[in-house]
């Protein structure tokens, strides 16, 4: 029987369901990674390869939690919270290169596909209708503004949960350790030997008098 006081991830789910969560979620956004790229159509090489080992990463995170999750060995939960923060560094500097790449050398390309989807979606540019260059530019300027503050905002949404997935790996390891050592965790006390619950005693009934037998007409005489 589980302990009635367990240690959980935000107040209601046990590590080990949070950590099949993340797991999860790091496979579904590895796979949409290359999906999103390659539907981009962005040839840069750099940009092709970091695109590809940060899907790389997220997959390989994905498949060690899943393991730590149906192994339940302290072994395999230790290697996927390191794992997960040497992963946690790498991808936040691949995220920072990948800024600093759009916003530099690969600007011009962002703006050339900003440009195509002008031509392709807003009905202003569409059909012969004259335009002026000027309004193009800033069409386009306005269209890359917008890429670059929507990569930043899933940058630091990522980075904050990349550092969410790694506190929930390092927890999930440190109950998987404990328990292999015979340890439960009681809020507010830590992790201890596991005690047995008493039993309540049952109340005993009360003797009954013991009568010798005798024969029927022993008292006449």
């Amino acid at each position: 029987m589980s302990p009635t006081h367990r240690n959980y991830c935000c107040c209601c789910i046990p590590y080990r369901v949070a950590v099949f969560i993340v797991s999860f979620f790091a496979l579904v956004f590895g796979g949409g990674t290359i999906w999103s790229f390659v539907r981009s159509g962005m040839t840069d090489s750099t940009t092709k390869w970091a695109t590809y080992v940060l899907a790389g990463v997220y997959i390989l995170l994905g498949l060690s939690g899943m393991f730590a999750v149906f192994i339940k060995k302290y072994a395999f939960a230790k290697n996927f919270s390191v794992l997960w923060w040497v992963a946690t560094v790498l991808i936040t500097i691949l995220s920072v290169v990948g800024i600093v790449l759009l916003a530099t050398r690969e600007q011009d390309d962002v703006k050339a596909l900003c440009q195509i989807a002008l031509f392709e979606d807003d009905p202003k540019y569409q059909g012969g209708i004259p335009y002026s260059a000027a309004g193009l530019e800033e069409d386009v300027g306005s269209c890359y503004r917008t890429v670059m503050i929507v990569v930043g905002v899933c940058t630091s949404v990522q980075l904050l949960l990349m550092i969410v997935g790694g506190s929930v790996a390092s927890s999930y390891t440190s109950e998987v350790k404990h328990r292999k050592h015979g340890l439960t965790y009681t809020y507010g006390q830590g992790y201890a030997f596991l005690q047995p619950q008493p039993q309540p005693h049952m109340q005993q009934a009360p003797p009954q008098p013991q009568y010798q037998k005798t024969h029927p007409y022993q008292h006449i005489g």
